[in-house]
């Protein structure tokens, strides 16, 4: 039997299509979204599946990564996921 850790890491990265529907491009070509609570409603559901099967979940939005700081920020996350769980930094 496995010990009280975490089986695994997961790595999300959500973008408005996880929690949104597009809409028709406007007058410009621009395409907007909006929210549906019940997408996020199944994501979050989703997360919480995981976490009971004693994953653990970290997630990032797209805009964040896309950022300028982005990519800084994901080598920096991810060098202290692997020290934590001691395996060779990045």
């Amino acid at each position: 039997m496995p010990g009280p850790g975490p089986l695994a890491d997961r790595d999300r990265v959500d973008g408005v299509q996880h929690y949104g529907r597009k809409n028709p491009p406007d007058e410009h070509g621009k395409a907007t979204w909006t929210a549906v609570p019940r997408l996020y409603v199944e994501m979050v559901a989703e997360d919480r599946r995981l976490r009971l099967a004693r994953y653990e979940i970290y997630g990032s939005g797209g805009y964040e990564l896309s950022a300028p700081g982005g990519r800084q920020l994901l080598e920096k996350f991810f060098t202290e996921l692997l020290t934590r769980h001691q395996k060779p930094t990045l």
